[in-house]
């Protein structure tokens, strides 16, 4: 079985459990359940995080696992590039980190093609 078929159905195995803890400890939370916030809900999990596992994982087999991986690791740059466009960039060390996560990329990639 596939990759992303596999996480598809683990997180669709996992529904229940995880609906029954939500159900649990939903009345010890001070909220107040919306249906915009239910559908919202509903969205992140069935578009945003079954639709992105399963994209990733589908990605994955057509770019083999190491390349996808090295890959991911470009995320916290990119995220720095957004937090700087925003103006919300943080310490200076982040920056500092990011050129550093940069580097292990560049060095991981120049290793697999020699």
């Amino acid at each position: 079985m596939p990759g992303w078929r596999v996480i598809a159905w683990g997180v669709l195995l996992a529904a229940p459990v995880n609906l029954a803890l939500c159900a649990w400890a939903l009345p010890h939370e001070p909220m107040h359940l919306t249906a915009k916030a239910v559908l919202g809900m509903a969205y992140i999990a069935g578009v945003s995080q079954l639709g992105g596992f399963v994209l990733w994982y589908q990605g994955m087999g057509l770019i083999g696992v190491a390349r996808a991986s090295q890959l991911q690791l470009a995320q916290p740059l990119l995220t720095l590039a957004w937090a700087v466009a925003a103006r919300r960039a943080g310490r200076p060390a982040v920056p500092l980190t990011a050129v550093v996560v940069l580097g292990c990329i560049v060095v991981t990639q120049r290793a697999r093609a020699s």
